[in-house]
């Protein structure tokens, strides 16, 4: 399946219906529980998937737990506004957070992770151009994680063998 880095989310819902099988319209936040200060992409991210649960172990409540495998798209109940932005997705520790302009249809990501690697604290600064982008990113992301056969290693020779696996 091939996905289009343009600003759509058809691709992503496609795969994660294929993935996890049936899709119910209950996986979605009702529109009018969506939050209209939202940018496009992440409202309609919530209406499609903001609380699949789909089997997954999830450690958060009213959070869509196929997303919440590593890191985590907050819940609709959990968004938190900051000025002119929207705090929506955390790193599974705390050590950084996502953040997009609020009261606009498009608006880049801003991420605060070059503070967890730098000495001089910078704050949100932008880290992608495109939310749709970003969204499908993260999201491919999670649903990795939540493989329950995942398999992870940088040893010499491993990575060969299990994609010679794959060509059988």
């Amino acid at each position: 399946m091939l996905f289009q880095d343009t600003n759509q989310l058809e691709d992503l819902k496609r795969f994660l219906i294929k993935w996890f099988g049936e899709y119910k319209k209950s996986y979605g936040v009702p529109k009018e529980d969506v939050p209209s200060y939202l940018p496009k992409a992440l409202r309609e991210l919530y209406e499609f998937a903001g609380r699949w649960t789909a089997n997954t172990q999830g450690n958060f409540p009213n959070v869509p737990q196929i997303f919440q495998q590593q890191d985590c798209l907050y819940g609709i109940s959990e968004l938190e506004q900051k000025g002119n932005r929207v705090e929506f997705l955390c790193e599974n520790q705390g050590n950084w957070t996502c953040e997009v302009d609020i009261n606009q249809e498009v608006s880049p990501v801003y991420s605060d992770i070059l503070d967890v690697i730098r000495d001089e604290q910078q704050g949100h600064v932008i880290c992608n151009d495109s939310l749709y982008h970003f969204l499908k990113t993260f999201c491919l992301h999670e649903v990795l994680f939540g493989c329950k056969y995942l398999v992870c290693s940088a040893e010499n020779g491993v990575i060969e063998y299990l994609q010679a696996l794959f060509r059988m």
